[in-house]
């Protein structure tokens, strides 16, 4: 089975008469089974990333705005086990997971690979 993953890690802190932290990472797989491309996703955070989506790309780059050239998405959500995309394996797909910055701001980018 070919395997792409990408990981970030993420800290958060609220300033306060004590500091509290937190650290927390995102999860993005890219592999293939029965000859299409599938993604899978996880995190060690206890809520959910503000509409989080899982996309893949058309092209050969990311998007300066990760809402334009989408090829296929999920909500984050939504089959985080294996998702099966629905197109074909191969090299050079383009995969994000993106959340949208608060207050229900636009879209950022989370965690990207690109499969080889």
């Amino acid at each position: 089975m070919n395997e792409m993953v990408s990981t970030r890690h993420i800290t958060d802190q609220a300033q306060a008469v004590q500091t509290p932290s937190a650290s927390y990472t995102w999860y993005l797989s890219a592999y293939q089974l029965h000859g299409n491309l599938w993604l899978s996703w996880q995190t060690t955070a206890p809520f959910r990333a503000q509409q989080g989506q899982i996309m893949v790309y058309s092209g050969q780059f990311f998007p300066a705005n990760p809402q334009d050239n989408v090829r296929a998405w999920q909500w984050d959500n939504v089959s985080s086990n294996g998702w099966d995309t629905g197109l074909p394996w191969g090299s050079g797909w383009y995969c994000a997971w993106n959340a949208q910055r608060s207050p229900n701001g636009p879209y950022a980018y989370a965690v990207q690979v690109v499969t080889a």
